[in-house]
């Protein structure tokens, strides 16, 4: 407790008055003579008891009230136990306001949307304050402006300028921001008010966290959302690796929500460069991931910036995906071979004719470092042994996405360079007639290769094979009757390598003269990995990666996000992101830069490399918040300074702040008690009569 006018407090040295008097006042009787002198000593021994008594309640019932007037007017403030020691300094308050302005406060609640009632609330508990005192208002965006105290007028202004941003920060995080601008505010009484939504995602208490300042006073007001169901774009994926100008394609879509009962025929559209090309609808099943797919027709070649679109109130920020792709003209294949292998050359040419342009065939019998950008296939036909910077930028080629072909010879079974894939050395090349036996029909790499699957299919014969042991992960797609590996796929990194065990000369197989020669080569150009999809949510996503004929000479820049259907004149923003260099790939830091979501460029000088979309990190689209009272349990259960939750109403939190902060006033309870004690004198002296009968 704390008094408004201590000074008044030495007026109760005057109950020193009253007293004296009630001490000093002695009533003289008069003297009445009467025969029976005995009877009348017996009652005036009993009147004068009584008497004393009474003066001595009345005594009582006058300090009382008047203790009470001067109380009352030194106007003392109670506050709480906890509040004593934090209530001592009259420096004034130093006040932190968090507004927690992150996406998922787009939802409703009882007082409308959460982030306005937080902004009406958090004005209001500036107002409770004086003009005298210091504020700090935080927000998600922690920006500088955030460390320096405000005034009253400023915050209140600062307060309404806060919109949603798609940055998300922990509970930690914002415990210790305020604990950095407070400790500045060493001689006054320091709270923190935490407007927030209390989601799971981002309101995490851990045992190991450091335990927050026990000077400051926490309060937190909590805007909890409605129980209305949400549903967010998780990802998406195409059911072919390589998009080719024309085709057909078929985009899956997977949905996340946290919907308790069915919902049907959903809308949902998908948008490529600003235009819809096709529309579909979903339906969710309760407590499971939907997926869908899109079906539509590639447009021309070149980098593709599209979008999945749904519509779901009231949460809208993760009612669409944005993503980036190439499609492409043609498929560009890069043939090293020996001089000494010209059939296999020749039958790859006819193989690929047989397509009608889509692939691009080069052939080189020379390598220098960066010929295999651009190349989404790289074959090595009789390729013998290189030096390690050769092996070292093959491997690195298919780490990065690219497809790889080894077709080995007797002569050259370049094990060096599948040692960097995991192949084991020591092998030896087998001479042994043979027949392939057995093809994984199951496997992805022979989806839909076959019109039908053949109940007794013509598979190539082998005169030689290469006998090896086999990598980790390594994927055999074909075998021998002997059952040595003929085919295997080795993934490695974002690509693979795919071996022909018996090579395709002519002396060891009749691969080039069977019909299963064309199939397997254009289906390993058609399953080459390198053209990815480029996306990213910020916040999770550190940095992309991106395939690029680099120009050493020329800057990185990105711009966007991309305004579709805007007049001309309006230009995308550009951006001078930190890129580094690795090979032939790109790298883009994302970390730490306030991109928007949306569709944004890589270019290389003026040349455009590649399209992203970034997205919002996807952590607060299911609205799973704490229980008031579970959180408040779970907070004070760590041996926390005391925590407290506000859950008041616009009309009501004034007066709940005004009572914590301001103490509550007991001058108006000790004038009514000092009321009550003169009525009760009153009652007293009226009630108790002296009786005058034995």
């Amino acid at each position: 407790m704390e008094f408004v006018h201590p000074e008044i407090l030495w007026g109760l040295g005057a109950l020193a008055i009253p007293i004296a008097i009630h001490l000093l006042h002695f009533r003289r009787f008069k003297r009445v003579q009467f025969s029976q002198v005995a009877f009348l000593k017996d009652v005036q021994r009993d009147a004068r008891a009584t008497q004393q008594i009474r003066h001595w309640w009345v005594l009582l019932l006058r300090l009382l009230a008047f203790a009470a007037l001067i109380a009352a007017f030194a106007q003392p403030t109670w506050f709480d136990e906890d509040e004593q020691s934090n209530a001592a300094s009259t420096a004034g308050h130093a006040v932190s306001i968090y507004v927690d302005n992150s996406l998922s406060m787009e939802g409703m609640g009882e007082e409308g949307q959460l982030l306005q009632s937080a902004r009406n609330k958090a004005a209001l508990v500036v107002e409770q304050y004086e003009p005298t005192d210091q504020f700090q208002v935080l927000t998600n965006a922690f920006s500088g402006r955030d460390q320096a105290f405000l005034t009253r007028d400023q915050a209140v202004e600062r307060i309404e300028s806060i919109r949603p941003t798609h940055q998300t920060q922990s509970l930690g995080a914002v415990l210790e921001r305020i604990e950095n601008q407070l400790g500045k505010a060493s001689d006054r009484r320091t709270s923190a008010y935490i407007f927030s939504d209390l989601q799971a995602s981002t309101h995490r208490l851990s045992d190991e966290a450091t335990p927050p300042d026990s000077s400051i006073q926490w309060f937190f007001v909590p805007e909890l959302a409605g129980s209305t169901p949400n549903i967010w774009v998780d990802s998406v994926w195409f059911d072919e690796p390589v998009r080719i100008e024309g085709r057909q394609a078929a985009l899956y879509v997977r949905m996340q929500h946290n919907s308790r009962a069915s919902v049907d025929r959903i809308p949902m559209n998908l948008r490529i460069n600003g235009e819809r090309v096709a529309i579909g609808t979903f339906n969710l099943v309760p407590g499971i991931a939907t997926d869908t797919v899109l079906r539509y027709t590639h447009g021309s070649a070149g980098i593709q910036s599209a979008s999945v679109e749904i519509d779901d109130a009231p949460i809208r920020f993760d009612d669409q995906w944005h993503f980036g792709y190439d499609v492409l003209d043609q498929i560009n294949i890069l043939v090293l071979s020996s001089g000494d292998a010209e059939a296999v050359n020749a039958a790859l040419q006819r193989a690929y004719k047989t397509a009608g342009g889509l692939y691009k065939v080069t052939y080189q019998t020379q390598w220098s470092p960066g010929d295999f950008s651009g190349y989404q296939v790289v074959v090595l036909n009789n390729w013998p042994a290189s030096g390690s910077g050769f092996n070292n930028a093959l491997l690195r080629y298919v780490e990065d996405g690219g497809t790889a072909v080894h077709i080995p010879t007797q002569k050259t079974l370049n094990a060096p360079l599948l040692d960097g894939f995991g192949v084991p050395e020591g092998n030896t090349w087998i001479e042994q007639s043979d027949r392939v036996s057995e093809l994984q029909l199951a496997h992805p790499f022979f989806s839909d290769m076959f019109a039908q699957t053949p109940e007794r299919i013509d598979l190539p014969e082998v005169a030689s094979i290469w006998s090896r042991g086999a990598a980790p992960r390594e994927e055999v797609l074909a075998t021998t009757e002997t059952g040595r590996a003929y085919l295997s796929r080795i993934p490695k990194g974002l690509g693979q390598i795919f071996v022909l065990n018996a090579g395709a000369a002519e002396e060891a197989t009749n691969l080039i003269r069977h019909a299963f020669w064309v199939p397997l080569m254009l289906r390993i150009a058609e399953r080459s990995s390198s053209h990815s999809i480029h996306q990213a949510e910020l916040g999770t996503t550190d940095a992309w990666a991106v395939d690029a004929p680099l120009r050493r000479e020329s800057g990185w820049s990105m711009e966007g996000p991309q305004l579709w259907g805007s007049n001309s004149e309006t230009r995308a923003a550009q951006w001078l992101p930190e890129v580094r260099e690795f090979g032939q790939r790109a790298q883009v830091k994302l970390a730490g830069v306030p991109f928007e979501t949306g569709h944004y460029i890589l270019k290389n000088g003026e040349m455009p490399v590649a399209a992203v979309g970034l997205n919002q990190d996807r952590a607060e689209s299911d609205h799973l918040a704490w229980d008031v009272e579970a959180f408040e349990s779970a907070w004070n259960a760590r041996s926390w300074p005391t925590m407290r939750i506000l859950a008041g109403t616009s009309s009501t939190l004034p007066q709940i702040i005004q009572r914590l902060e301001q103490g509550i006033p007991l001058w108006k309870a000790l004038l009514l008690f000092a009321v009550a004690a003169l009525a009760a004198e009153t009652l007293f002296l009226r009630l108790w009569k002296p009786s005058s009968k034995a």
